[in-house]
């Protein structure tokens, strides 16, 4: 077993030695996704240590960093790493073009509680990965969720796999997210923002972008039809797909220690960070980074679809 590949004695690593650059050892959480790494190992990995951080993250769907620190410039020197840093869409259409925010949860600002989701999927191009490190943690509470979009895929039957295959979705701005906007920056300014950002359409299941692996790409909060189907099918078939993609077997929920860093695959989960450490205070600093190209359809998979 080459160094730092995970070992199954006991769900602990398994350190090997090998000649070559040191392999940076990751602890697995579940069959389905995520893995810890410390940010000692990381730092012993030297200039491998990117390169090998992104491949964990692209095996394992998201990646937590213990020990990592509160340091900014630290923070951004990995998020480059994974890309270009972006600037969220509202932050662009009202000027305040900071492609890293902290998002903080008081008593006088409750947290925003969205539901699962993958950010941004209402784009052309929806940001690569996510980048996110925990400042300052409430007592109890505040753990955030993450769920494997290949392994909901693998859940169905070959049959709705080959249906899912021949469908698109549209993904649009919610009202939870139309709801922030007019509380923050008024109905005027939201009613802008929403026509500036019509909903797009994707393909319902997307080939991952480095390994082709099929991912059932769906997003609760933002993905409003399916429009090939009649309305009411439409319906029924996103619940049923929304419940296979949240299922506590695929996937895991993180209790946050200060200095945390998580990095995750846009491209293939859903998360969700939970609002119940309120009033406790929550700082969070976040960032995604560019998505690159549009979703692709999985091989053999038509993105042109009729729509009703």
């Amino acid at each position: 077993m080459p160094d730092g590949v995970v070992g199954e004695r006991e769900g602990m690593p398994k350190r090997v030695p090998e000649d070559g650059p040191r392999r940076t050892p990751a602890q697995r959480l579940s069959s389905a996704i995520g893995a810890v790494v410390d940010a000692g190992d990381l730092d012993e990995a030297g200039h491998d240590g990117p390169s090998q951080l992104r491949q964990l993250v692209i095996d394992h769907h998201v990646v937590f960093i213990r020990g990592f620190g509160r340091d900014e410039g630290r923070f951004r020197e990995v998020a480059t790493s994974f890309g270009t840093v972006t600037v969220h869409p509202l932050q662009r259409f009202t000027g305040r073009e900071q492609p890293i925010s902290v998002i903080e949860d008081t008593p006088a600002h409750p947290p925003a509680e969205f539901p699962w989701h993958t950010d941004l999927t209402w784009l052309e191009v929806p940001p690569r990965f996510g980048i996110l490190q925990a400042l300052e943690i409430p007592p109890s509470g505040g753990d955030t969720l993450w769920a494997s979009l290949p392994a909901a895929y693998e859940a169905l039957s070959p049959a709705l796999q080959a249906l899912c295959s021949t469908l698109t979705g549209w993904h649009g701005v919610d009202a939870s997210l139309r709801r922030t906007v007019v509380d923050r920056h008024g109905a005027e300014l939201a009613s802008r923002f929403e026509e500036a950002h019509p909903p797009v359409r994707h393909p319902l299941v997307r080939a991952h972008p480095d390994t082709d692996a099929p991912c059932l790409f769906v997003c609760p909060m933002y993905l409003q039809r399916i429009p090939e189907l009649h309305p009411d099918e439409s319906d029924l078939l996103l619940s049923h797909l929304h419940h296979v993609a949240a299922d506590p077997n695929r996937s895991l929920r993180w209790r946050w220690s200060e200095g945390d860093v998580a990095i995750w695959d846009e491209s293939c989960t859903l998360h969700r960070a939970l609002g119940d450490h309120h009033p406790s205070v929550r700082r969070m600093r976040r960032c995604t980074t560019d998505g690159g190209e549009r979703p692709l359809p999985a091989q053999g998979i038509s993105d042109e679809g009729g729509g009703r």
